[in-house]
This record gives structure tokens, sequence and C-alpha cells, in this order.
């Protein structure tokens, strides 16, 4: 009986570590936010999958660098073309880069590891597919590859780097450079629920919020600064219930120190969105349009199934990214008034998110719940 498993992972030892390494994939995007509850057993699987995300991921670079080097055939070009995709798997779902706050103080660590990684990448696709040849058909995989590999290094330094964002270090020297997304122009959507005023005022005064997490002073601003808490903080309370402020800033609080958020909802961060899917369904096409040839029906179906992932993952990421309350952060404190207008003021973002927000519904219930503090921050 042992021998038909180890028979198996003999043959197909890549494509079982390629599949899991998806499905963790999955199980991150979809069920992160159980890391904001109390919830024992969810919160226990999930940092489960925390685990082996990296670890599969890593395992399968370095298994598939050192099998390419032991066994340089044709037929692994194909094997060789999902190496981008684990550097990408690598770089996880926008809504989870750390499940504890220490792991934000580890982000030298995952530079390191990700110089290896990109390295071991690199390696597996010049061995298989950057010199083979193989006419039209291998330059469209080639094409794929680079493409690729080019996203899977961009969303696997982007989660080094916000990591590194997410230390209190960091936190309190952005203080200095970054001005508080202070919505000084009253819109009669920012009252289309309480939630969204809420909401809003919350992202206002977060800056407050960080100043305190960071054990600075709001009083270090010029005497002068339109930022000055004295300055806007009574228009801004008018109308909330302070508890439910606090509840909502230290949600905020967990994007920053949890996810993507403090390198998301940057304008490299959007552009980043924006291009993602555009890449993946361009190697996607590319795929289509290569001869299938010499592969195996399983390894084809499984590179489809990793494009396809890819497509849905990055396809929602822009949406959610798009549609974010720190999206009206973003714009609020843009120093391109043009963008600021267009956005906000024609109501443009306010249709996109109500949008969202109506298909968040549809899928998930309540789109608010996770907004309210869940009695626990680390």
């Amino acid at each position: 009986m042992a021998a038909g498993p180890l028979e198996l992972w003999s043959h197909q030892s890549m494509q079982i570590l390629v599949l899991l390494s998806f499905g963790l994939q999955l199980v991150l995007f979809v069920f992160a936010g159980v890391r904001r509850r109390e919830a024992l057993v969810p919160r226990l699987l999930l940092w489960l999958a925390y685990i082996m995300a990296d670890s599969t991921a890593v395992y399968a670079v370095g298994h598939m660098s050192f099998s390419s080097a032991v066994r340089p055939v044709r037929e692994h070009q194909l094997v060789a073309f999902w190496a981008p995709f684990l550097l990408l798997h690598l770089g996880g779902p926008d809504n989870i880069t750390a499940y504890a706050f220490q792991d934000n103080q580890l982000w030298l660590r995952h530079l390191q590891i990700l110089v290896v990684q990109v390295l071991g990448a690199a390696y597996v696709l010049y061995k298989h597919i950057a010199f083979t040849g193989g006419g039209k058909n291998g330059d469209l995989l080639r094409i794929a590859s680079f493409l690729m590999f080019a996203l899977g290094v961009v969303k696997y330094s982007e989660r080094t780097w916000a990591l590194r964002c997410s230390t209190l270090e960091s936190i309190r020297a952005s203080m200095k450079t970054q001005p508080p997304a202070i919505h000084n122009h009253f819109h009669p959507q920012d009252r289309a629920t309480e939630e969204e005023f809420h909401l809003r005022r919350g992202h206002s005064l977060f800056h407050i919020c960080k100043f305190t997490i960071v054990d600075s002073s709001v009083l270090e601003l010029e005497e002068d600064s339109i930022y000055r808490p004295e300055v806007y903080t009574s228009k801004f309370i008018q109308g909330i219930e302070l508890w439910t402020l606090m509840e909502i800033q230290l949600s905020l609080l967990y994007d920053l120190l949890y996810t993507k958020a403090a390198v998301v909802h940057t304008f490299f961060g959007y552009l980043v969105r924006v291009v993602s899917p555009l890449t993946v369904t361009t190697s996607l096409l590319l795929f289509q349009f290569t001869s299938k040839d010499g592969h195996s029906t399983t390894d084809v179906t499984i590179t489809y199934v990793l494009l396809g992932g890819a497509v849905f993952m990055e396809t929602t990421s822009l949406l959610n990214a798009l549609a974010s309350s720190w999206m009206f952060a973003f714009l609020s404190a843009t120093r391109w008034p043009w963008l600021r207008y267009i956005a906000l003021c024609n109501e443009r973002w306010d249709r996109l998110r109500r949008t969202v927000v109506w298909l968040h519904h549809l899928v998930k219930g309540d789109r608010y719940k996770s907004r309210r503090w869940s009695y626990t921050i680390g």
C-alpha cells in the first residue's frame, strides 16, 4: 500500500506541490478575514494555511530547480512555466501579509528569501524556456513566462515591502511625509449610510490614531499646521459616536499592520493592481495559442487552472482596491486636484464603491461587519 503514494509522489511531485500552493493561496484569499475575529478553530486553520503557503512554495521552487538540474528534458518545459506562479503565490493575497505582528519585524528575512527564490525561478526559466527554441510556439511560451516572472517578482517584492511598512518604525517615519486624509469637502454621498459616514470620518482622523500607536505626539506638528487636531477635530466628530469611531480606526489599524494596505493604496500600488490582471490575461491568451503537443493533459489542465485562478484573484484584488475606503483616503490626500474632482466630486468613485459593496453583499453578506472592532488586535 505504501508503494502507491510513493510512486505517485515520484512521478507527480511538482504537480502536487503546485496545486497545493495554489489551493493554499485560495484559502488565504477567501478566508483571510477570519483573522479579525476570535473564532478559535477557523483562525487555527487560517494560521496553518499561512504557515504552509510559504513553505510549500519555497520547497516547490527548490524542488523544481533541483529537478531541472538533474533532468533537463524538453517535456519539463511546461512545468518550468509554473515557476513564476510560485513567486506570485509567495507574494500572497492583498488581505493578509502577516499573521502575527512579529512577522513584520522579519521583513529582512523575507527579503533574503525573495532573492533566493527569484534566482531559483530565473534558473528554471533559463534552463528550460529561455533558449530552448521551439519556433513560434516556443516564443509565445517564452513571452508568457517572462511576463509572469516579472509580475511574480513585483508582487513578491511588494509583500516584502508591505511587511517593512507595517513596522512601528516605518509608521513613525511615514507620519512625517504622508499628509492626513482630511476630507474637507462634504458631499451628500458621505451620508449614504451611517457606516459610510463613520468610516470616512475615521479615515480623516486616522493619523491621530497612528500618532498614538507609535507613541508619538500630534503636538510635534507646526503651530500653524492645518493638520493639528484642534483645527478640525471638532468639525469631524460632530454627529459621531466616539466608540464607533474608535472601533473603525482599530479596524483600519488592523489593515495597516496585517495586510498590504500601506503599499496597495499608493500610486504604485494601484498601478500594479491595474497591470496585474492585464498581464495574467495576456499570458493566458499566449498560452492558449501555444501548441500543446508533447505535453500531458494533466500539465496543460494545471496550467489553465493556475492562469484562470490568477486572473480571478488579480481582478478581484483590483476591484477591492479601487472600491476600498482606503481609496477614498488616497483621493482625499492626493496632490492632484483634478483626480479628486473627477473621482469624488462627480461621484464616479462612489458609484464604483456601491457596485462592489453590492457584489460583496451577494457573496459574503454584511459588507461592514469586518469594519467593527472584534475586541482583539494582536
